[in-house]
């Protein structure tokens, strides 16, 4: 198996802070406590991580020039860097200029560079572009984000694109890195990783997706990554399985095992949404089976996911009528089936109120039609799936009915 490539992206800015160097020289000192010397943060940061490949992003007015005047030795190519420095000076540095200076700069660092002009980014569009040159420059493979130096808002969008690597381009982010300068003390200038910031996104990401669709394998990566053991991480993959084949007993006994991961501090960023977690599985503490069937057809329902919405609807009543009559809900031959049969058969002996009687039927024919993609007999059932508006209203005023009339027997 070949080895996963990695490629470091840094910026690269204007500040002219030393006439020689452009930033200042910084000792900048890494978690492992090794020290490195050098006033372009990002070629410290690839001595420490050695990446395979490098990428450097500028303006046309980033000082391209600075920067090649510390890796060029003397008398090399000097034509070209003084149509560098002119250029830089005047603000109009392009991408054929930097492609002539990519095998000097090679040569200084012996890896493989890709230099590229970015937008300033004064605008969404502008941005967009920024996002856009990141991606196209980068490969497969992982990557590690320097956002030391450039424009000061270029730190917000180089978080932005890590997000974006890994979502649209499937990327691995290896870190995300800052040489805090006005940090420095004692001369040595710490070095920051952000990955925290980037997990906290990932949190929010999760719980919003979770909302959407309630997959609680979601969780699963971002506990795990924060010390929860993999059996608790497990429980959370399993729950969402079960969850959707419909067998929610066995999901919420999964999420009840889980639990107990929650009732002491969670480490790293996961402690932050420890809360918003426990509120999103606390459902599982209470209730009966019908009623959690019919949580989740509400869940479905306003998600516009009509089919499990129908299916877990429908359960809901006949699980409701098995607890009437003592059968099991989750024994078909025994339970379900039985108790379906003598609740029609009390609608149909009028033992039922009509609005009740109406809703059932509705529902149970909304799901036959839903759940096996044939068309339903009846017309008017018809017209209810093949309209995108009045579906919707439909299901939700038969779960009503019947919710309410399970209300009047507790």
């Amino acid at each position: 198996m070949s080895k996963v490539s990695t490629t470091l992206v840094s910026f690269l800015g204007r500040a002219r802070q030393d006439p020689k160097t452009g930033y200042r020289t910084a000792h900048y000192r890494f978690a492992d406590g090794s020290i490195q010397t050098t006033p372009f943060f990002g070629l410290a940061l690839r001595e420490v991580i050695r990446p395979e490949r490098l990428v450097l992003l500028g303006t046309a007015g980033s000082m391209w020039d600075v920067l090649i005047e510390q890796l060029a030795v003397e008398g090399e190519d000097e034509e070209l860097r003084l149509r560098l420095i002119e250029a830089a000076t005047e603000n109009r540095v392009d991408d054929v200029l930097l492609a002539e200076v990519v095998p000097l700069v090679e040569r200084a660092l012996g890896l493989p560079c890709v230099l590229r002009l970015i937008d300033y980014g004064r605008d969404a569009g502008g941005q967009a572009r920024i996002l856009d040159a990141i991606a196209a420059a980068v490969p497969a493979g992982r990557v590690a984000l320097d956002l030391t130096h450039g424009f000061r808002h270029l730190a917000a969008v180089g978080l932005l694109s890590a997000l974006f690597l890994e979502r649209v381009r499937g990327l691995k982010i290896e870190g995300v890195y800052y040489g805090a300068l006005d940090m420095t003390e004692n001369d040595q200038t710490p070095v920051i990783q952000l990955d925290g910031l980037l997990a906290i996104a990932h949190w929010i990401d999760a719980l919003g997706r979770f909302d959407q669709n309630g997959d609680y394998s979601l969780f699963a990566p971002l506990l795990e990554a924060d010390g929860v053991a993999a059996d608790k991480v497990g429980c959370l993959r399993d729950a969402a399985f079960f969850e959707r084949t419909l067998n929610l007993s066995d999901a919420r006994r999964r999420i009840q095992t889980f639990l107990p991961a929650l009732d002491r501090p969670l480490a790293g960023v996961s402690g932050l949404f420890q809360d918003a977690l426990r509120q999103r599985l606390a459902w599982v503490r209470g209730g009966t089976l019908s009623e959690h069937q019919r949580r989740l057809a509400e869940f479905y329902l306003e998600q516009r996911d009509y089919v499990r919405a129908a299916i877990l609807g429908f359960e809901a009543v006949i699980t409701q009528e098995c607890d009437r009559r003592k059968f099991n809900p989750l024994n078909f031959q025994q339970g379900r089936e039985p108790a379906e049969k003598e609740f029609e058969a009390e609608m149909r002996a009028g033992d039922i109120p009509r609005v009740v009687c109406d809703a059932y039927w509705l529902l149970k024919d909304l799901r036959n039609a839903l759940a096996h993609g044939n068309p339903p007999k009846r017309e008017d059932v018809l017209q209810v799936v093949v309209n995108p508006e009045q579906l919707p209203l439909e299901l939700r005023r038969a779960l009503d009915r019947l919710t309410q009339f399970v209300t009047a027997y507790e």
